[in-house]
């Protein structure tokens, strides 16, 4: 699982994930010789002035609100879930506290000003108690994922994952969510929201979304069975903050700094490659409570 390994998937592929050359935007015939297409290439890089490209972008932040057990795991009537929270988006991951005597119908509340999930400030965070956003916002796609795990007081262990320090504006939690004393895998979900789908749910500044997603009981790679499973769902919080004015000279010298790219195309490719597909979600009406 991504918040499992702490999000190393997330630094592998920053680090080492992204290889891709600018021939790629050669789009002319597949005749076209070598000489052509580093002529193609050369004219682009001279003529685009990179400095003088600027926008001003819609920015958004994501905040979790909490999470209901529709049914907890195992027997009702036999205790309640310690339920350990983890998220990760693309610049790192938060992790909540153990959140103790969950039961089957209850639903547990988060501070969202403190529960931040995508627009997170730097750093160690842990969510409910320090993971803040950084009111900068995040600009469209946003994308975030979401898993649920119940710390059991005995079990076999599942591997130890040590939490490494963020790097360079990057946040990251102090532990994992599974910490390796035999949790039990509750639940995940995946979220992504386009530009398009902000549009329609936030489209002024101050805007506020509220949904609920079904977390999916089976681990990643993973057939559930048939058995009594775990059903549990989480609530966040989309806010439209205050458009930025983006220079794009800043934005490809950081891509090319972080990919390796050796020139402002590649770096474009580079990001269109990395580009995510987005994934359905089963979606809860917010009724009143």
């Amino acid at each position: 699982m991504v918040l499992q390994r702490c999000f190393m998937v997330w630094c592998m592929s920053v680090v080492g994930g992204l290889d891709c050359g600018v021939d790629a935007l050669a789009h002319g015939p597949q005749s076209a010789a070598p000489s052509e297409t580093s002529e193609i290439r050369a004219v682009v890089e001279q003529d685009v002035s990179w400095d003088r490209i600027e926008w001003t972008e819609r920015r958004y932040k994501v905040e979790a609100i909490g999470f209901k057990a529709r049914n907890e795991t195992g027997w009702d009537w036999w205790g309640s879930d310690e339920v350990m929270v983890g998220t990760e988006d693309s610049k790192g991951w938060t992790v909540s506290g153990e959140l103790s005597g969950v039961d089957t119908g209850e639903l547990y509340s988060f501070d969202p000003i403190r529960s931040c999930v995508v627009a997170v400030r730097a750093g160690i965070v842990v969510l409910g108690k320090t993971s803040v956003c950084d009111e900068a916002g995040e600009p469209a796609p946003l994308g975030f994922g979401v898993e649920l795990w119940e710390k059991d007081l005995f079990g076999w262990h599942t591997g130890f994952c040590k939490a490494l320090p963020p790097g360079k504006d990057l946040h990251a939690g102090p532990h994992c969510a599974d910490d390796g004393s035999g949790a039990d895998f509750i639940g995940r979900a995946r979220v992504d929201l386009s530009a398009v789908d902000l549009e329609a749910v936030v489209p002024d500044v101050g805007d506020e979304h509220v949904e609920t997603v079904v977390l999916s009981p089976c681990p990643t790679g993973e057939v559930c069975s048939d058995g009594d499973l775990p059903d549990y769902s989480f609530t966040f919080r989309v806010t439209r903050v205050r458009d930025a004015r983006v220079e794009l000279r800043s934005l490809l010298d950081d891509a090319m700094h972080r990919t390796g790219a050796r020139s402002e195309l590649e770096a474009i490719v580079t990001g269109l490659r990395a580009l995510r597909a987005p994934s359905p979600r089963q979606v809860e009406p917010n009724l009143p409570r």
